[in-house]
């Protein structure tokens, strides 16, 4: 369980728990629920209910500066993609960005970076596919790390970059 004041994951990215309890004036089966109130970091307008129960499926605590350490300490040994039907690769994608593993989205961003690496080297451009899944990818692991690492949401993506590289 969360507690008010906690930061964590959803499937809409990186957000503080606001309150926690049942939703005013929504009617009966609602309020006999209680629900996390998540206020995203990086869009204050937005207001986000998540039930209390079946949190450990929607919601997970964000990443700390330790944490982030130790996983790009980790990318070197973390796998690309290497599926070549498109189908297949869009579903790897579609599992890896709703599964709120953060391993799981460095694969999507190591796997894009040397893709579009080869595929520019070889005169072609990017899939549509492997575009859209690379943007949601960098969105969510990006706001996540710019918050433990206390650095603009900008710069983390040279700082993974240079992880990368280092292979």
């Amino acid at each position: 369980m969360f507690s008010v004041g906690d930061t964590v994951v959803c499937s809409n990215g990186v957000c503080r728990v606001e309150k926690i309890g049942p939703l005013a004036g929504m009617g009966k089966s609602v309020a006999n629920k209680k629900y996390y109130t998540l206020r995203p970091c990086f869009d204050a307008a937005a207001t986000i209910y998540v039930p209390v129960e079946g949190d450990d499926e929607a919601l997970r605590f964000a990443l700390g500066k330790e944490e982030v350490r130790k996983l790009m300490n980790e990318i070197e040994d973390l796998d690309q993609i290497n599926i070549s039907d498109e189908k297949k690769r869009e579903l790897e994608y579609k599992n890896a960005v709703n599964s709120k593993d953060p391993r799981k989205l460095i694969r999507i961003i190591k796997t894009m970076y040397f893709r579009r690496k080869a595929r520019i080297e070889s005169g072609k451009k990017s899939t549509a596919i492997d575009e859209r899944y690379f943007r949601i990818a960098e969105n969510r692991l990006y706001e996540e790390m710019a918050l433990a690492l206390e650095i603009d949401r900008d710069e983390v993506k040279d700082y993974i970059r240079s992880y990368i590289e280092k292979k």
